[in-house]
């Protein structure tokens, strides 16, 4: 039996994503006084008295959308609800009915869903009484509630699971893997998404910066869970907190995707090609120890004749010399050219951060690598690795114990680096060395 799915739907700005992020005790959606704030779908899973189900948050719903993001946002919203098993109009409390509110209202009740009428902004007990006038709406009894407070939101929740039995105890997939798609604005991650899903469930657009919460959407991919993560531009570190709120914390909301993901791909402009953004993209995946893809995205608009993988890949790799462990992907996002075989990489370089090597032939090779080349002597002191172990994966750590372990030197490091990976793969997969006193 699958989950019930809750669609939390309204015209802009009447504190959709504030009741959202209230019924989830959590801070998903981006939440601005702002109208347009939220473009994307947000999907997440959730439970109430045991029961679970996925609510999802909208974009403002406009029935006679001037702009071009307007209409593609009510667009979602409306497939949103057609996809919804139940449906929570949200409605401003402190404003009266709208000629929008009304056209909303028809335009839900077409899709023959249940309908829970929440009016928003009732924060204290004596302004229930302005519930009242949204009967005329047709919707049944509202419900006065608070995003702010939480007043209210109980019951909303129990009109959300009312008919739906428990499904047991859900205990998380050890085979989930969190996927991240970065970029710069509009190289292409929503459509790669789109292509992945097999349906257009993110808004795409030419407009910079459409996408702006991080946004998760599962998928069974050969036996495995994969949690694709749309996400947003990423800010400088110096000017976040100094820009707009808004940016700042779209900003955020990409770098937790990023934290909490085991794979990235970071998605490059095959025409413009490498730009200081993805190096400074690359740079905080490698960072956090994620398994790491470079994706050149739009190379069906590439003249094979001027431009080949091969000498991308060069110029890639004169760019970024330490980073030849990353594959090298070339596809489109529009036409579909090699889509499904990131998913396919994206698996790979996750077995590869859990690689383990055992003790045993780890010390037996690193002991055949240093007798073939061994340490240097650095201040008459006699540099030899005693004892070695794999400490940690995801990434993978190693420790190397030796007598004065800070008089190592970095291209000495660097072997050792490069001998593991001819030896034992680890593709994708950041490496850390570390020498300790034995």
């Amino acid at each position: 039996m699958k989950k019930p799915m809750i669609a939390v739907v309204g015209r802009p700005n009447v504190g959709k994503s504030t009741l959202f992020n209230r019924l989830l005790h959590k801070r998903h959606a981006i939440v601005e006084d702002t109208p347009g704030v939220t473009r994307d779908r947000l999907y997440r899973d959730m439970d109430w008295n045991g029961i679970p189900f996925t609510l999802v948050d909208t974009g403002g719903l406009m029935t006679r959308a001037q702009e071009q993001m307007d209409e593609l946002v009510s667009q979602a919203a409306q497939v949103a609800i057609a996809q919804a098993d139940k449906v929570i109009f949200v409605i401003d409390g402190r404003v009266e009915v709208t000629d929008l509110d009304v056209e909303i209202a028809r335009l839900v009740q077409k899709y023959d869903r249940p309908v829970k009428l929440a009016v928003t902004k009732i924060d204290a007990p004596h302004l229930e009484a302005n519930v009242y006038e949204y009967y005329s709406l047709g919707l049944g009894d509202p419900l006065g509630v608070s995003g702010v407070s939480g007043m209210n939101t109980g019951e909303l929740l129990d009109w959300v699971v009312e008919g739906y039995e428990k499904l047991g105890d859900v205990e998380d997939d050890p085979n989930t893997i969190n996927f991240a798609i970065l970029g710069r604005p509009n190289v292409g991650k929503s459509s790669l998404v789109n292509r992945l899903l097999g349906e257009d469930r993110q808004i795409v657009s030419d407009i910079p910066g459409t996408t702006r919460d991080a946004v998760d959407h599962t998928i069974r991919y050969n036996g495995k869970k994969v949690v694709l993560v749309d996400t947003a531009g990423l800010l400088r570190k110096d000017v976040l907190g100094r820009g707009e709120q808004l940016d700042y914390y779209t900003s955020l909301r990409t770098m937790s995707a990023l934290e909490r993901c085991d794979v990235a791909a970071v998605l490059i402009d095959a025409e413009e090609g490498l730009t200081q953004y993805e190096r400074r993209l690359i740079d905080e995946v490698r960072q956090k120890g994620k398994g790491l893809i470079a994706v050149f995205n739009k190379w069906d608009l590439i003249e094979k004749e001027t431009m080949t993988q091969k000498r991308t890949d060069d110029e890639f790799l004169r760019a970024l010399p330490d980073l030849s462990f990353v594959p090298r992907m070339y596809m489109s996002a529009l036409t579909g050219q090699r889509a499904r075989k990131i998913l396919d990489m994206a698996l790979q370089v996750h077995q590869e951060r859990l690689r383990r090597i055992t003790t045993s032939k780890l010390n037996d090779f690193i002991e055949y690598i240093t007798e073939k080349v061994p340490p240097p002597a650095v201040k008459g002191k006699h540099l030899k690795i005693k004892y070695s172990s794999q400490v940690a994966t995801a990434p993978p750590i190693f420790a190397f114990f030796l007598g004065f372990p800070e008089l190592m030197p970095d291209n000495y490091k660097r072997y050792l680096e490069n001998r593991l990976r001819e030896e034992y793969g680890f593709e994708g997969v950041p490496m850390r060395v570390v020498f300790r006193k034995k």
